[in-house]
């Protein structure tokens, strides 16, 4: 049997946000662009049978929320310093139904975008990071989420 890695972000996500693991999200991807979590319709569908708005909204929250987690796991310190970070306000636009599992993309800031953010971070221990992410369902958008999440020491 091929032993199988389990990211880091997952693992987190699963022990610290109890919803996740209920949701059953995964990693499905994380590289220099993108993070992309994927749950299964089964575990968050509505009496449509389509995906639950809830948990579409949730799990881009989720992919916005791994995005500064991964961001900030790397930051100089990170293994002394515990960073907190929260969602302070987000937004969400419902275009289609989801018909099978769920999947949300979250885009990577821009290098500018994140040597502001850090800058803030270094000088006042506190910064907000603005992110897009979006459900996909066969190549078409379902939901497009926007949040903006803050860190703090």
């Amino acid at each position: 049997m091929k032993s199988v890695k389990v990211p880091a972000l997952e693992l987190f996500l699963h022990e610290m946000i109890p919803l996740a693991k209920a949701m059953g999200v995964g990693v499905e991807l994380s590289d220099d662009r993108s993070l992309v979590l994927t749950a299964p319709k089964e575990q968050n569908k509505n009496s449509l049978n389509t995906a639950f708005g809830g948990s579409l909204v949730s799990l881009a929250t989720l992919a916005g929320y791994g995005v500064v987690w991964e961001l900030m796991k790397n930051e100089k310190g990170a293994e002394k310093t515990e960073w907190r970070i929260v969602v302070k306000e987000s937004r969400a636009a419902y275009r289609r139904p989801v018909i099978g599992d769920l999947r949300a993309i979250c885009e990577r800031p821009a290098q500018a975008a994140i040597a502001e953010f850090k800058e803030a971070l270094g000088r006042y221990g506190k910064a907000k990071l603005k992110l897009k992410a979006s459900i996909v369902e066969n190549g078409n958008v379902a939901v497009d989420v926007t949040a903006a999440f803050v860190v703090s020491r």
